[in-house]
């Protein structure tokens, strides 16, 4: 019969979790919120807007719109291109903004503010 001392059942319990992090890491990864077209409503202190981007062919676009909520201030959006850059932050209306950028990459990410003071939100 074998008999583990306390050290190596110390070393088996930690061994077994490191392998359960490497396995879980990719699938934390892969579901990150913020990658293009990962559309959702966005709740923020004045209100709720709503944050949208995709890519059709050579065309990645950005859109943030407002659900709900009394901020008066404007939106805008803007996109982070496949090499790493920001494109110019498009401002709109209080109800919404567009923007677009067109290239064989599609974009990395949406960028959304819900008013000019808000933190970005990344789709």
């Amino acid at each position: 019969m074998a008999v583990l001392s306390l050290s190596s059942l110390r070393k088996s319990v930690a061994a077994a979790g490191l392998t359960a992090l490497v396995a879980v890491a990719p699938v934390l990864v892969a579901t990150d919120a913020q990658a293009l077209g990962n559309n959702r409503t966005v709740n923020r202190s004045c209100g709720s807007n709503y944050v949208s981007s995709g890519f059709t062919g050579s065309y990645s676009w950005a859109q943030t719109t407002k659900s709900s909520g009394d901020c008066a201030g404007r939106l805008s959006a803007a996109l982070i291109r496949s090499d790493g850059y920001q494109t110019t932050r498009k401002y709109g209306s209080s109800s919404s903004a567009y923007t677009s950028y067109t290239s064989s990459s599609q974009a990395r990410n949406g960028l959304h503010w819900g008013c000019d003071s808000c933190n970005v939100t990344y789709s």
